[in-house]
Formats: structure tokens, C-alpha cells, sequence
């Protein structure tokens, strides 16, 4: 499957005009303010109210429409005859997509998709890289497994956290609360207590779903990395999360997004299985634009491109070669 996809987009020529394809769909996290004293790959997840409201009225003036994740669908389907348009997605199911997020789209009449993760409005997420964040931030060492990490100046901080998050990516995943108890035998961790300050309620996404611009997609219960999991692992993360979405929302969820969905986590075996599960859409993280050739990849690994703040409109159809390729 993915040398199928690299052998397809490699046709695309590299377009150097500030736009290529028929579609864009944008990956986000949080809509926040920036904060001192956090990490740089945290704080990279965010983009700030303004520049987000800024976004949307400069590609408006340039004249994109924002869309739906359901009429992209129908655009692939169909394979009508479109440019310049514009799907955002939030991942995760963070309680600023509520509160800061929704009211700018709301005022600027803009559809979105919310993947969420359901161990986020339950409570029972282990937002390691938020607690790992706060871990670093507040030491200027620490003891990590039998590994001790300099956390003296901001570069030793960023760099001990993507250390020592590349570990954490390698755990086993079904085991995750004990492993880490392991690997942070030296400290005294509530893996847990970020979940009320960080995630939307049920409630809040009940409301959201009653929103004709918002569509609630799928992101499993606990955000595991798929290539750590066995095929009925996966399963039941994806039917699981999708099952309790329903109850709550009454809607029936159609669209998914893997969870840490780059070519490390997210392979042939990924994305073969995934195809069985009849999603109308399923998002990667791998970096790209939509063409009319992802019709046949639509339920199994559609691209993002990932807004930070200092992302420019130009570099829209800036993305090289190679990483289209890796859709």
C-alpha cells in the first residue's frame, strides 16, 4: 500500500505557486495563548486565537472556501472539478477547541472536524506530554530510567523532553500507566491530573455536535500508537471510542484520524487494516495537499498539513515531493 502511494504521488509535479491540488485539510491541536516556560514541542501544538482568526480572513480574502470534512468526501466521490479549498481539523479534544476555538468558527461560519480521543472528556487520558512538560520545566535534572538528562538551560529542556519522549513512543502501549511507572520510578507522577484542566467535557461536545459546522470524528480511547498494538487492540480502541461517541452524540461517527499517524506508527499493516472499517475518511499526519488520485485512499490515509503559528499562506503548495509521497 504505501509504495502504491508513493509510486501514485510521485506523478505530481512540484508545483512552486502558493497552492496545489483541489484541497488543503489543516491539522491543529489547541487554540491558546502562548505560555513562557513551556516546551517548545508543546507550545508548537497551539496556534494563538489571533493568528488563527487572521488565518481564516486572509485565505478568505484569497479567495478559499472552508468546507466540510463530508463534502470533501463527496468532492473525492464525485471527482467534481475544484481548487482552492480549505477542511480544518482539531485532534484530541481539548477544552480550548471549546471554548476559544468554536466561537471564532461559529463567528466566521467555518466547518471543522474534532477527533476525539474519549479517555480525554472521561478523565482518563494520560497526557504524559503535558506532565512530562511540567516534569522538565520545574528540574534541572532528572533521572529517566537508568539515564540522567541535563535540564539546565531551554535547549537541554526541549532536548530532554524529545528524548525522552522517543522513549515513551517505544513502551508498550497496552501497558502504558505501569511502564511509565517504571521509567519515572524516581518520582512521584499523577499521570491523570491534567485531564480536568486540559480536556472538553461530554458536555461540551454534545453541544458541539449539535452545531451543523462541527462534525465529531473518531481518535480512539487512549491515543495509543498503532504500531505498538496487535490487529484486535486496535479494534477495540477504534470501535470502543466510536461506540460511546455515538451514545453521546447520537450521530453515527464516519470519520477517523489515526493517533501518532506518521509513517513511524502508521504502515502497510496500519493502514490496510483500517481500510476494512469503512470510514468515509481517514486522516494521517503525514504532510500533503488532496488531489483527485487520493479518491482511492480517502478511507485509509488522507494528508494534513499541520498549522503552527508561523505557518505562511504561500507554503500552502510548498509541500516537496517526497513528502506528498508519504501519504
Amino acid at each position: 500500500m504505501i509504495k502504491q502511494l508513493i509510486n501514485l504521488t510521485a506523478k505530481i509535479p512540484l508545483v512552486n505557486s502558493y497552492y496545489s491540488g483541489i484541497a488543503t485539510i489543516f491539522m491543529l491541536h489547541r487554540v491558546a495563548p502562548y505560555e513562557e516556560n513551556k516546551l517548545f514541542p508543546n507550545e508548537n501544538m497551539k496556534v494563538s486565537p489571533g493568528f488563527l482568526e487572521k488565518f481564516i480572513l486572509e485565505l478568505k480574502e484569497r479567495g478559499y472556501e472552508f468546507i466540510s470534512i463530508d463534502t470533501l468526501y463527496d468532492i473525492l466521490h464525485d471527482e467534481k472539478d475544484v481548487k482552492k479549498k480549505i477542511v480544518l481539523s482539531l485532534d484530541d479534544g481539548y477544552k480550548d477547541n471549546y471554548e476559544i476555538a468554536y466561537p471564532i468558527f461559529k463567528k466566521h461560519d467555518i466547518p471543522f472536524t474534532i477527533y476525539i480521543t474519549t479517555s480525554f472528556p472521561n478523565e482518563s487520558s494520560i497526557l504524559w506530554w503535558y506532565v512530562l512538560e511540567e516534569l522538565i520545566v520545574k528540574n534541572e535534572m532528572l533521572k529517566i530510567g537508568d539515564t540522567v538528562y541535563s535540564c539546565n538551560t531551554y535547549t537541554e529542556k526541549n532536548d530532554t523532553f524529545m528524548k525522552v519522549r522517543e522513549q515513551i513512543l517505544k513502551l508498550d502501549q497496552r501497558d502504558i500507566l505501569h511502564k511509565l511507572q517504571i521509567l519515572f520510578k524516581n518520582y512521584d507522577i499523577d499521570w491523570f491530573s491534567k485531564n480536568e484542566e486540559l480536556c472538553m467535557s461530554w458536555s461540551d461536545i454534545k453541544k458541539l455536535s449539535k452545531d451543523s459546522l462541527c462534525t465529531i470524528g473518531g481518535h480512539t480511547v487512549n491515543h495509543y500508537a498503532f504500531n505498538k498494538l496487535r490487529k484486535e487492540d486496535i479494534l477495540k480502541e477504534i470501535v470502543d471510542a466510536n461506540t460511546e461517541l455515538e451514545t453521546h452524540i447520537n450521530k453515527k461517527v464516519e470519520h477517523f484520524a489515526y493517533p501518532f499517524g506518521s509513517r513511524f506508527e502508521v504502515g502497510d499493516r496500519e493502514v490496510e487494516f483500517i481500510k476494512k472499517l469503512n470510514f468515509k475518511t481517514v486522516t494521517t499526519t503525514r504532510a500533503g495537499n488532496i488531489y483527485h488520485k487520493h479518491k482511492q485512499f480517502a478511507n485509509c490515509c488522507l494528508p494534513r498539513i499541520m498549522l503552527t503559528e508561523n505557518f505562511q499562506i504561500s507554503d500552502i503548495g510548498k509541500v516537496r515531493r517526497k513528502r506528498i509521497a508519504t501519504v
